[in-house]
């Protein structure tokens, strides 16, 4: 996957230069060539800060500190979340901030509201679960729910509007990198208290773990931090820096193997398929693809020696596949408003399955008390419209960030990042079919990557912060 990462930032490169000359020649000698400054060089090592005024807006006492001082909180967000036990802190944080920024845009007569892509399959989304509430099996329980997934929403809201307002062209690599950082101490915890309690490559009867929660949070972590690194050595240009990240790459790719977590492994290779068709085509896709496959099969070899024996172990998908089952029968019955938003409406529904209930049964006949699945619970809690609205956001989120057909000359910086960020929602999407992970701090990630996501492939973004660059070199 780096490699293909490799080729695509050379690309990249070339891509610049030509680019830089066009616009050289059309400034300066006066010709037939309008200035673009959609297309202007940006510079990964320069940081250019346009004050945050629109047309229509005035000028507040303390407003550019304000500002910047959101943007610092929100990098500290970004690290942070890879540690659940400040995730009640994070929310907490985010809420207040996200008054303060409203009223400094009223102050500032500026709208708030910075559309996006995503907004109506959001909306939809939300609007839908609260209908479907009073039906629930538990009301109370499904509207606390609700209440989580709208606070985790505002963290996009909120990163949008500090990334609009603040204007910095290298605020949201800074925001990436802390990401890695906040990754690549959550591995190398990971790695080192996986040694310290007896984890070994023969098997997976100990599996690294993330801090304060478990092996399937810290695989999540990793599919979701490991194309952001990617991205990142791409436009890394410092030998030292690169170097670093490439530290981080091997801390949270070994953190990732010894979670010994099948749905993220299947994460990443989703990924690299998806990569290969980008750089490559068809053919590069599906030799990827032969690749991995080859991988699976080696596994599966393996474990015929005796090596990986229980990570190859059908249990687990036997579970799933069972409550599955239920669930899908249950679906058939409530189709439109479900039995209620949550993982846990499906044991307050079925209390039969409770764990507490299955305690006289043997392993073998024992049922999972959750879908196990972020796409079913939420289909089967709040109905098929809300499973339609709720893949939306990922597909609406999707074109944004990749642009298909990929030509050569969209590989500018922005392009890099959008690319990475779009890989990690394709893992952690694939991630959410086979658990629950669309939740804490892990949602977080996933709404502070959106946000830049969104606004690095904004149009008007990126006049702003390279047409004020260019002109200013001009000047």
């Amino acid at each position: 996957m780096l490699a293909m990462f490799h080729f695509f930032g050379r690309r990249s490169a070339l891509s610049r230069g030509q680019r830089c000359l066009c616009r050289m020649g059309s400034v300066y000698g006066g010709g037939a060539m309008a200035f673009d400054p959609m297309n202007a060089p940006v510079s990964s090592s320069a940081s250019v800060v346009i004050q945050p005024r629109q047309g229509g807006g005035r000028r507040v006492p303390g407003q550019a500190l304000f500002w910047a001082f959101q943007s610092y909180v929100l990098i500290a967000v970004a690290c942070s979340s890879f540690f659940p036990i400040l995730f009640r802190f994070q929310e907490h944080a985010v809420i207040i901030l996200s008054v303060l920024c409203v009223g400094m845009c009223w102050l500032e007569k500026v709208n708030p509201w910075i559309r996006s892509p995503l907004d109506l399959p959001l909306w939809l989304f939300i609007t839908w679960v609260l209908c479907t509430v009073p039906f629930a099996t538990d009301p109370a329980y499904s509207f606390a729910e609700w209440k989580k997934f709208v606070a985790q929403a505002g963290v996009f809201y909120w990163s949008l509007l500090v990334l609009h307002r603040r204007r910095q062209e290298n605020l949201p690599q800074q925001i990436l990198w802390s990401l890695v950082l906040g990754g690549a101490v959550l591995a190398l915890y990971a790695l080192v208290e996986f040694v310290d309690r007896g984890g070994t490559w023969k098997d997976r009867f100990v599996r690294a773990q993330a801090f304060g929660s478990d092996y399937n949070w810290l695989s999540t972590y990793m599919v979701m931090t490991i194309p952001v690194i990617g991205s990142l050595i791409v436009l890394g240009r410092v030998a030292w820096i690169r170097g670093t990240q490439l530290v981080a790459l091997a801390l949270t790719v070994a953190a990732q193997v010894f979670s010994y977590t099948r749905g993220g492994w299947l994460g990443h290779a989703a990924q690299g398929v998806t990569l290969a068709l980008i750089v490559g085509g068809r053919r590069l896709a599906l030799a990827v693809l032969g690749i991995t496959a080859m991988a699976g099969a080696g596994l599966l070899v393996a474990s015929q020696a005796g090596f990986q024996t229980d990570t190859v172990a059908a249990k687990t998908v036997d579970t799933r596949l069972a409550v599955w089952a239920i669930g899908l029968r249950e679906m058939t019955t409530h189709p439109i408003v479900g039995i209620g938003y949550g993982n846990n409406s499906f044991v307050k529904k079925f209390p039969e399955y409770s764990l507490e209930a299955q305690t006289q049964r043997p392993d073998r006949d024992r049922v999972i008390p959750a879908m196990h699945s972020t796409f079913l619970m939420v289909a089967l809690g709040s109905g098929l419209p809300a499973l339609l609205c709720f893949g939306w956001i990922f597909v609406a989120l999707l074109r944004r960030l990749i642009a298909l057909p990929w030509v050569v000359g969209q590989g500018d910086p922005f392009t890099v990042m959008a690319i990475g960020i779009g890989l990690a929602v394709i893992g952690f999407g694939v991630r959410n079919l086979f658990d629950y992970m669309f939740m804490g701090s892990l949602a977080h990630v996933f709404w502070l990557l959106a946000a830049i996501g969104v606004t690095v492939t904004s149009p008007n973004w990126r006049r702003l912060v390279t047409g004020r660059k260019v002109f200013g070199r001009q000047g």
